[in-house]
């Protein structure tokens, strides 16, 4: 148990880490893209980060909930304080931020009464564009009744699994006005969020934890860049993700461990500050390529640690209702 909360508890820091990566966006003069190290840097890591994020919030209902045989409404209510609440806090914040900054933006939106409303429904082009992944997550925990049914028979998670695997390759429309709180993208994240369950469910850690399968999966995830199938390629480095930090929680236990707690803030504040370093102490004020990797650091740094920041400062407020808006207890 210990080990395994251990090799766990830094692969959410990876997790998150990787997410900032690749939010990392310092634009080059000369081109009017992306500088070529931030998208370098990040490219090996797009077919992993929200894969794998989805993937441990599947493994975490597994060791928390469903293997505790926590009820139904009890569940529910822990997610909606932990989920919906943060979820709705965050669409005003981003839309209020949109409000101030919007001449500075890549891409500004309308600010309007209709555009504000529809930020709470519709994700793509709005402001609160990044929240998808609440939407998605709420959605996948109230499926909660039927990941406890299919758990009390492998043959049934099994084939779930298949199933899961099949409906990914659904092609639809995200930009359907059907599309309303990112439901149309949820068959693309059903499958990892169950391979998470179905992972610890059946204890597959113990298969990946040696030096040999960490380099098959390696070579395998490097040779899927040169294939078209996306689902596989995640899959397989989810599990080159977990046989890696396998090992490195073996001599590390505490890597990560000033912010791997609160990666859900990391997810919900980092991409303000990232753009504030990109878009304003970057573009407009300090661009020199000689400061660039400075810049980058700083938009590391302040992705990661602004949030670990604010959080600690909400953690100790008094107000429930004011520490749930920002996903703490």
């Amino acid at each position: 148990m210990k080990q395994r909360i251990e090799w766990l508890a830094v692969l959410r820091g990876l997790n998150i880490l990787l997410v900032v990566i690749v939010h990392i966006q310092l634009v080059d003069m000369a081109t009017g893209e992306n500088h070529l190290f931030c998208r370098a840097l990040s490219l090996p890591f797009h077919p992993i980060r929200m894969p794998l994020f989805i993937f441990i919030s599947g493994g975490l209902l597994y060791i928390s909930r469903i293997r505790k045989q926590i009820d139904t409404k009890a569940l529910y209510k822990d997610k909606f304080q932990r989920i919906m609440i943060p979820f709705v806090f965050f669409v005003v914040v981003y839309y209020l931020i949109k409000c101030i900054f919007n001449q500075f933006a890549k891409t500004p939106i309308e600010l309007s009464w209709t555009n504000f409303l529809e930020s709470f429904v519709y994700y793509r082009g709005h402001s609160s564009q990044s929240l998808w992944f609440l939407s998605v997550l709420m959605f996948l925990m109230l499926m909660y009744p039927l990941f406890c049914y299919l758990c009390k028979n492998k043959y049934r998670m099994i084939l779930f699994l298949l199933f899961c695997c099949g409906i990914y390759f659904i092609d639809t429309d995200l930009d359907s006005p059907w599309n309303v709180f990112y439901i149309l993208e949820l068959q693309h994240y059903l499958v990892y969020f169950f391979f998470g369950i179905f992972f610890f469910r059946f204890e597959l850690y113990k298969y990946i934890d040696h030096i040999a399968v960490l380099l098959l999966l390696a070579i395998l995830y490097a040779a899927c860049y040169y294939y078209s199938i996306v689902i596989l390629h995640s899959i397989l480095g989810i599990v080159m993700m977990c046989s890696l930090c396998l090992k490195i929680a073996r001599y590390f236990p505490n890597l990560f461990s000033s912010f791997r707690e609160y990666i859900f803030q990391i997810y919900l504040m980092s991409l303000p500050f990232q753009t504030f370093v990109e878009l304003i102490l970057w573009k407009h004020y300090f661009y020199n390529e000689q400061l660039f990797y400075l810049f980058y650091a700083l938009n590391l740094l302040s992705g990661i640690f602004m949030p670990v920041l604010i959080s600690k400062i909400v953690e100790r407020c008094p107000i429930k209702m004011i520490r749930l808006c920002f996903g703490l207890q």
